[in-house]
């Protein structure tokens, strides 16, 4: 996926909005050919995938997995899979957004579990427990950091590019969710948030978190 300028899982919409829209311009049919390919536009868009470089090699700092806003930060108790408390920091992705979504920092993929659900609105009150979602485990010599996909009310696929077993370096893409939803990380406690509500991230750019400050 690295230097793809589009996302794999975009090339079915977007070869078939551009077939549609040239057989529509050889009917000559009015209007309808435009809307096609306005439609062919934002599929291109959507699906983007731009070249995205860490703004360090610092192994202190963890960066954004998803573009976004921040839309909650928050301690808590994570049971299901690293067993401490932790900070999580949850990401709304809207449709102008780049949706594919990257490793916040080094380490090894220890689990990836998709669990089915329903598709509520990406910024409700306990979607994080209700709707489709797919939990990526990262561990590296130190800690482990939880990346958890979530589905929206538009979003029907959650796509990952990893498997258990394999290395990840930071800012390499790990899957990608479509039209609009969201993703949260969970932090160990000796990490302090570097974002605050309402603020805009990048993934693989924006620095979320560094360890060790007081």
């Amino acid at each position: 996926m690295r230097g793809i300028p589009v996302a794999r899982e975009g090339y079915a919409y977007i070869a078939l909005s551009l077939c549609v829209t040239v057989i529509l311009f050889c009917l000559k049919l009015p209007v309808i050919p435009a809307v096609s390919f306005i439609f062919f536009l934002f599929c291109v868009y959507f699906f983007r995938n731009p070249k995205r470089i860490p703004p360090d090699d610092n192994r202190d700092s963890l960066i954004s997995p998803a573009d976004g806003k921040i839309i909650d930060i928050r301690e808590m108790e994570e049971e299901e899979f690293l067993n401490f408390r932790t900070t999580r920091v949850s990401i709304f992705m809207s449709l102008t957004d780049v949706h594919v979504n990257r490793a916040p920092c080094d380490g090894i993929i220890r689990k990836v579990v998709h669990i089915d659900g329903e598709f509520g609105l990406a910024f409700k009150k306990d979607i994080e427990k209700e709707n489709e979602r797919n939990y990526i485990l990262i561990e590296n010599e130190t800690e482990r950091i939880l990346v958890v996909q979530i589905a929206g009310f538009l979003a029907r696929r959650i796509t990952s590019y990893v498997k258990e077993g394999m290395t990840v370096k930071k800012g390499e893409p790990i899957g990608i969710i479509a039209f609009g939803s969201r993703v949260d990380i969970y932090l160990p406690q000796n990490y302090k948030t570097m974002v605050s509500l309402n603020s805009r991230v990048k993934a693989g750019m924006t620095v979320i978190a560094k360890r060790g400050l007081s």
